[in-house]
């Protein structure tokens, strides 16, 4: 059984979709098409139902899966063991971030480690905070980037840097022109926000929570899984959105959205920070990633 074959099959399982997949591993879609076939012939079993554009694992490819994820983490494991005994600085690791670092500051992270250790080959997968801790605890990935705290979470944490949560508007909408606006004026306006689990969510209900309100309060006309999502309904005259300002830096600067900052309030900052298993020893790749993380602290965004 080819390990590329099988990184493939996980891959098209975690994006639901060919074309996808073979982007993010760097192959054509008839290619990715072959190793789900040749897998398919060797396991005789139909791994995956096709529905449209996406596919979904069957019962069968569920089972197939998990053994699968196992393999390529044990064949990790045995590599970076064997370049551990020889002393030589090369390895696989799997890291993972909530989406704003994994999206606007993991991918600049990794260039630069890769450029001190150019042996060590990372995969990013980008999740919501709360799923990236949960895989960490399940020994999916070894180290995370998320952005809120988890009191009593099995995870050591070392803060990295901080981002601010804002709401913004598209520069057509009326609330744009003002500068600030009020609470209940903020109510009334449609609103997207990021959906549970999210980093930037949890600081937004956080700061409504001060100031004595719900999320039911608001009008929300919809919770969506990224930023990007947010920013295109924004500028698409949805409504307002809740953002983290890294994530929109260059459309504000652009003049494409605007802050709209809430009278009498600053907007509520939030902290980054790496987390790895508590009491878990990490891989040597691991640990030297970690490591260049937090040595290069004071530089961060």
């Amino acid at each position: 059984m080819d390990m590329k074959h099988l990184e493939t099959f996980c891959k098209v399982a975690e994006l639901g979709s060919f074309s996808r997949a073979g982007e993010a591993v760097y192959l054509t879609q008839p290619t990715v098409s072959g190793h789900i076939a040749s897998l398919e012939q060797t396991v005789g079993l139909k791994l995956f139902d096709r529905l449209g554009r996406r596919v979904a694992l069957t019962n069968g490819g569920q089972v197939f899966y998990r053994y699968a994820k196992e393999i390529l983490k044990l064949r990790d494991e045995a590599l970076n063991a064997i370049y551990e005994f020889s002393h030589l600085i090369k390895g696989r690791i799997t890291i993972g971030g909530s989406t704003i670092p994994g999206e606007y500051f993991l991918p600049k992270v990794m260039g630069g480690f890769q450029g001190e250790a150019p042996g060590i080959s990372i995969s990013l997968v980008i999740a919501d905070s709360q799923k990236i801790i949960d895989m960490l605890l399940a020994g999916e990935i070894e180290v995370g980037v998320v952005g809120m705290r988890f009191d009593g979470e099995r995870v050591d944490v070392y803060p990295l840097f901080h981002d601010r949560v804002i709401v913004i508007a598209s520069s057509e909408h009326p609330l744009a022109s003002k500068g600030e606006v009020s609470w209940e004026e903020l109510r009334a306006a449609p609103l997207l926000i990021r959906e549970r689990g999210s980093g930037t969510r949890k600081a937004f209900e956080g700061y409504m929570t001060a100031a004595g309100l719900r999320v039911d309060d608001f009008s929300i006309i919809g919770e969506v899984g990224s930023s990007t999502a947010v920013k295109e309904g924004v500028k698409g005259g949805i409504g307002l959105g809740i953002i983290s300002d890294l994530a929109v830096q260059e459309e504000i600067e652009g003049g494409r959205v605007k802050e709209v900052k809430i009278r009498g309030q600053g907007a509520p900052e939030r902290d980054f920070f790496a987390v790895v298993p508590k009491g878990r020893g990490l891989s040597p790749p691991a640990r030297r990633f970690l490591e260049f993380l937090l040595t290069r602290r004071p530089s961060l965004p």
